[in-house]
Parts: C-alpha cells; structure tokens; sequence
C-alpha cells in the first residue's frame, strides 16, 4: 500500500547529495593495492570518459583479469563501501531531508549505484527518512517515461514529483515530463552550468537555498 505523501523528492546520489568526484578514482586505487596491481592513470582518471560499466571493462583489459566483469563490480563496491563514508553530504542536506520529512514530503533515491552502497552511507551519516532506494542500472532516468511510471507507480501526478540531480540528460527529460527540476553544480565546466541554468527551474550548489523555499 503507496502511504499518503504531499509531495514526492527525487534524489541523485552521486554528484548530488554527495561530492563524489574522486571517489571511484580513488576505489580503483584501493582495488589496485588490494591486487598488487600497476595503477593506470588512464583509467584511474577515466580520460576517455568511459560511461562506468565500459570503465569497469577498461579495468578487465588492461590489468587482463579473467574474472567476469560482475566479479569486478562486486569487488569495486565492496571497496567503495568505505571510501564513500569519508565524503561528507553536501551542505544543507541533512537539514533538507529532516525539513521534507516535518513537511510530510516522501523522498526517493535513484542512482545506477547498488542501493546497498547507498544505504550503508546513509546509515553512516544516520539519515534514516529515505523512503526508498532505487538502483538505475541503465539510465532509464533519461526518458520521459520514466518519470510517467514513478507518478503511476506512487499514485500522484506530475506535477506532485521534484527531481533533484546533476545529470543534464536526466534533467531534460525530467523537465520534459513536466517535473519540478532542481539542478546542482557537480564541479560543472561554465557551458555546462549555463545548460542546467537553461533547463532547470532551479540551478543551485548545495542544498542550503532549498531550506528557505
């Protein structure tokens, strides 16, 4: 049974409710140690922009391991367990969250991480009034329909749903549907700003100026 909410938050995770800029490149240099294996500064710093799971295949090649790619992934969380608890929410989230809930709203998040992941981060940094925790494998969160299941699936309207995220293609789309669309700056370059600040209702760096809306 979908409990009664005024309005329901979608939340991002990486880039988004968390700075998390070098928090893979330094999960590979845990896994390189862990294996005794020569860091490549290639793939430690993803300098062809690999979309993650091609990033992970990189690692395959290039270190020439034999496992499947689903072992190395499971490895990589499993480090990224501890790395992720020494990057702190950004500022005004944890104040956010609290005010959402006082205000009766029903947050999600959504993230292409394991929810596992997600949820011991959350653990420890004790917030403990996220709803849900959805894992976006494939980046569905860049279509429209998306958006049209999660209103159906939670038994509200459009209009009823805020999207908050660092992503332009999620944003667009979301912004497509016709969802409230909050942007945050993940260390975006200036064109990238400037096309968040064109889609976005609202384009902001960290969480505080939503606490005085």
């Amino acid at each position: 049974m979908i409990h009664k909410f005024d309005k329901l938050i979608l939340l991002d995770f990486d880039g988004t409710i968390l700075d998390s800029t070098t928090a893979w490149s330094n999960v590979y240099l845990n896994y390189c140690n862990l294996y005794n294996l020569d860091v490549s500064e290639s793939i430690r710093l993803n300098t062809n922009s690999l979309p993650f799971f091609e990033w992970i295949d990189a690692i395959k090649t290039t270190h020439i391991i034999k496992e499947e790619s689903q072992f190395v992934f499971e490895k990589l969380n499993e480090l990224a367990l501890e790395v992720y608890k020494t990057i702190a929410p950004k500022k005004g989230f944890i104040e956010f969250v609290t005010q959402q809930i006082i205000l009766k709203n029903n947050i999600i998040i959504i993230s292409r991480e394991e929810p596992n992941l997600i949820s011991q981060y959350l653990k420890h940094y004790e917030i403990a009034s996220i709803s849900k925790v959805l894992q976006d494998k494939f980046r569905n969160r860049a279509t429209t329909n998306f958006y049209y299941d999660i209103a159906s699936n939670y038994e509200c309207t459009i209009k009823d749903i805020t999207l908050i995220d660092d992503s332009l293609s999620h944003c667009v789309s979301a912004k497509q549907a016709g969802l409230y669309v909050v942007g945050l700056n993940d260390n975006h370059s200036e064109e990238r700003q400037d096309q968040m600040k064109a889609i976005c209702d609202l384009y902001i760096n960290d969480f505080t100026p939503l606490l005085q809306l």
